[in-house]
């Protein structure tokens, strides 16, 4: 490796770490604990080196934000991607689902950072490609809708259907890191449990039930089912 690309990769590095450092404040202290100093002391560089980076305070909020957002689109991307082409629109909503609760759970700075935060996601900031800029709920739209199409679905308003599936994954993560779901749910293991039980129930509850088609437990069998 050459000295230019050593250089290179070390400002790569760098710039992870203030981005990481300006994550965690964000995340355990909050917005006003956040400063150009405090992430120089975290990380033990002189705060003239932030500079070289990012060009203020609300600059790096903005890239912490950014950076969380992209990380959630790529962790449902991949996730959808897995199932293959011929996945149904159910699988690939409960994929959504997973993918969604996962990221949480395994990036919980992040998740703070993106929702719990609540100066942060509306800093002005250039908006993201359209497809990042709510990928979750533009992901559910798009399943959403070609089960709408076919007639497999009873669901009016796909993108109003979309909110639902995502208030539900969210609402479920959100208790969960916030200690509301103890002692019943005391892991991610458990937090799977329920919230493949939700994701199937909410889909259930969207079929359209075929003529003499039997009812069935929708916590219960529709957790397995494919549509």
């Amino acid at each position: 490796m050459g000295i230019a690309e050593r250089r290179q990769r070390q400002r790569a590095e760098l710039r992870t770490r203030i981005l990481e450092a300006a994550r965690d404040i964000l995340s355990t202290e909050g917005l006003d604990a956040l400063s150009i100093r405090s992430i120089a002391e975290r990380i033990e560089y002189s705060p003239a080196t932030i500079y070289l980076y990012f060009r203020d305070k609300d600059d790096l909020v903005r890239e912490v934000v950014h950076a969380a957002f992209t990380r959630l689109a790529e962790s449902i991307e991949r996730a959808v991607a897995e199932l293959g082409p011929d996945a149904s629109p159910a699988d690939r909503f409960r994929a959504t689902g997973r993918a969604y609760a996962r990221f949480a759970v395994e990036n919980t700075a992040y998740f703070r950072v993106m929702f719990e935060l609540p100066k942060a996601p509306r800093v002005d900031r250039p908006p993201p490609p359209a497809d990042r800029l709510a990928p979750w709920h533009a992901g559910l739209v798009r399943l959403v809708m070609p089960a709408k199409v076919t007639g497999s679905t009873k669901v009016g308003d796909p993108a109003q259907a979309a909110f639902i599936g995502w208030a539900a994954m969210h609402g479920l993560t959100s208790l969960y890191l916030s200690g509301h779901l103890a002692p019943t749910v005391q892991g991610p293991e458990q937090l799977a449990e329920l919230t493949e039980a939700a994701l199937a129930t909410v889909w259930e509850g969207w079929k359209v039930e075929k003529a003499g088609e039997p009812a069935r437990d929708r916590g219960g069998e529709a957790a397995g089912a494919n549509v």
